[in-house]
């Protein structure tokens, strides 16, 4: 993950709040993916626009007493909405990610 590639949401993923719990899943597919508060916020921050580093920044700022751990916790919860297909990576040049991967690996 670069942190300057920016985080885009899948348009069918919703997030919902179902029975208390914050659930993240696609309509047509088997995937479901429960969600704390700070993975909800991060859901909401990939918009495209907010590369990871800010992601990571505006986490920071709203919760000060975890600074040690958002870094982590952000790349974390990304990779495994990566993992399910609920995002993709944008670079600088409005590359998706498997441009991205592509440049960096040759």
């Amino acid at each position: 993950m670069f942190p300057l590639s920016r985080p885009r949401r899948e348009l069918d993923y919703r997030l919902e709040m179902i029975d208390g719990e914050i659930l993240l899943f696609h309509p047509g597919k088997t995937t479901i993916m429960y969600c704390n508060q700070s993975a909800s916020l991060i859901w909401r921050l990939c918009d495209g626009q907010h590369t990871v580093q800010e992601i990571t920044s505006l986490l920071g700022q709203a919760f000060p007493e975890a600074a040690d751990t958002i870094p982590a916790e952000v790349e974390a919860t990304l990779q495994q909405f990566h993992k399910h297909g609920a995002v993709e990576y944008i670079g600088e040049d409005d590359q998706t990610e498997s441009s991205i991967f592509r440049t960096h690996a040759g």
